[in-house]
């Protein structure tokens, strides 16, 4: 099979299978799925909040990591049975094609990274329609659970484990709209920091290409 055709894997109408009789939902490559609410979401949090307190942005952060690190094993080996070429033998048009396939296809969202960000260490990474948009523990607005997502999700494909660090939130109005960077742990300190301090994504990312290069 080519390696430059089907990169619509998630978002044919083929990938998702019903067993009425089983009542079970399968990927086409087997893997059993579960489609859940926007209710089901809401009480998810709720009930992370009312177990944890202050720490739920915590708790959902990791709970997104371990999402994100499931669902990079599954997106590879998905892929790679299907294709019968490894993903990591994909060029990286290919690579950002499926990623941005996978997130639309599952219901995630619309993701777009910049990877020519990667040559100064860091992604840059925006995410549209997430469906965690409006649902967050009470006076706090930052979507950490994916947040937590991307970080679990990328650091499979990276050399070292990374950190993400949100940079803007649409709820916030922020023009940019919500946005991410995903770094190392010194790079994703730098990225707070700024943050922090009002910065905007576009600065954020400016001033962190900056440092990269050593201006």
């Amino acid at each position: 099979m080519s390696t430059r055709q089907n990169l619509n894997y998630f978002s044919s109408p083929n990938f998702l299978d019903f067993d009425v009789k089983a009542g079970v939902l399968r990927s086409r490559g087997g893997t059993r799925m579960i489609a859940v609410n926007e209710d089901f979401l809401r009480g998810f949090v709720s009930a992370c909040e009312h177990e944890t307190g202050p720490a739920a942005a915590l708790v959902l952060r990791r709970c997104g990591e371990f999402f994100g690190q499931r669902l990079a094993r599954r997106f590879e080996a998905e892929l790679g049975q299907y294709a019968g070429v490894s993903l990591r033998d994909r060029n990286m048009a290919e690579f950002d094609i499926l990623v941005r396939d996978l997130w639309g296809g599952t219901g995630l969202g619309r993701l777009s990274v910049d990877w020519d960000r990667g040559q100064h260490g860091f992604l840059a990474i925006q995410l549209d329609d997430s469906p965690m948009q409006d649902i967050g523990p009470s006076g706090h607005t930052g979507d950490d659970m994916f947040a937590g997502i991307l970080c679990g999700f990328f650091s499979g494909f990276c050399d070292a484990e990374m950190r993400s660090v949100q940079t803007g939130d649409l709820r916030l109005g922020d023009k940019e709209g919500t946005t991410f960077i995903l770094a190392s742990f010194e790079v994703a300190k730098r990225a707070e920091g700024m943050r922090a301090n009002k910065l905007r994504h576009s600065e954020i990312v400016a001033a962190l290409c900056g440092q990269a290069s050593g201006g």
